[in-house]
């Protein structure tokens, strides 16, 4: 029994390495009462999480994608119904809590982020349209207005036609390319857990769409990048050695897509006059 007293002051330990049958038992004990903690932890602070996570997202939906439609809601009207999107999930993720209770904690916890992250996922997509699909679709849709009005305007409307087209081109890109990038985002960069995917996808969704609010042209995969490497940060997992090339490229695309282009207007220029 003295062996096992020292050995259980030691910060890694397991229940192997103990001998007694009482230092065993006390081990046992020690796991249980850890594991009702964290369950309690996972009914208190998840939902809560959760309920801000869907304010953000209810945010986006609401001053950025509902603001077309003309709904006649003013500040308070926008706060209550923030709120009540937030106490809905708050409790939708609190009955969900409390019935995997019974549950191991691991599995517990990866059910439970594995459904939220279908929602910060959903959020990132949609900010992904509202700013870098935008910026695609932008000088297109300025092209071809100024062909159908001859003249150059400050503001031009977005053709259904361009939308759906763009739409369509997206999910291709996303289905034939795509694949890849989301192989080196999802697993090359860092060890993730639906926990930790759903904290970068919000954060980089609440990002791009505050970007978006601004007006300002941002690149949601580089915000995205950057959030999953803060994850690997605090888990000091993150993989450096791939990290390198992608910071490279983000140093060089920009002025090489800029020679690009004005190589592409001189030609043009010199070739129609």
């Amino acid at each position: 029994m003295a062996r096992d007293a020292a050995q259980v002051n030691l910060p890694d330990f397991s229940r192997e390495d103990l001998e007694s049958d009482y230092y065993r038992e006390l081990y046992d004990l020690q796991q249980e009462a850890d594991e009702v903690n964290s369950h309690r932890a996972l009914q208190v602070w998840v939902p809560l999480l959760a309920a801000g996570g869907s304010i953000v997202i209810g945010s986006m939906l609401l001053f950025k994608g509902l603001k077309n439609l003309d709904l006649s809601l003013d500040g308070v009207g926008n706060f209550l119904i923030l709120g009540m999107i937030g106490a809905s999930v708050w409790m939708a993720v609190f009955i969900f809590a409390k019935t995997l209770r019974h549950h191991d904690l691991s599995r517990s916890t990866f059910l439970l982020f594995s459904w939220m992250q279908v929602f910060t996922a959903s959020a990132f997509a949609f900010s992904h349209g509202s700013n870098d699909i935008a910026n695609a679709v932008g000088p297109f849709a300025a092209i071809i207005d100024v062909l159908k009005t001859q003249s150059v305007s400050e503001e031009s409307a977005v053709p259904a036609a361009i939308m759906v087209t763009a739409g369509v081109a997206l999910v291709a890109g996303l289905w034939f390319v795509g694949r890849k990038v989301i192989q080196t985002v999802g697993t090359g960069l860092t060890k993730m857990h639906p926990a930790s995917g759903f904290a970068a996808e919000l954060a980089a969704a609440g990002v791009v769409m505050g970007a978006s609010v601004l007006g300002l042209p941002v690149s949601s995969t580089h915000i995205l990048i950057g959030a999953v490497l803060g994850v690997g940060l605090v888990n000091r997992a993150a993989n450096w050695n791939l990290m390198k090339p992608i910071a490279l490229a983000w140093v060089i695309t920009l002025p090489a897509a800029a020679l690009i282009g004005s190589i592409g207007v001189i030609t043009l220029r010199a070739l129609l006059g």
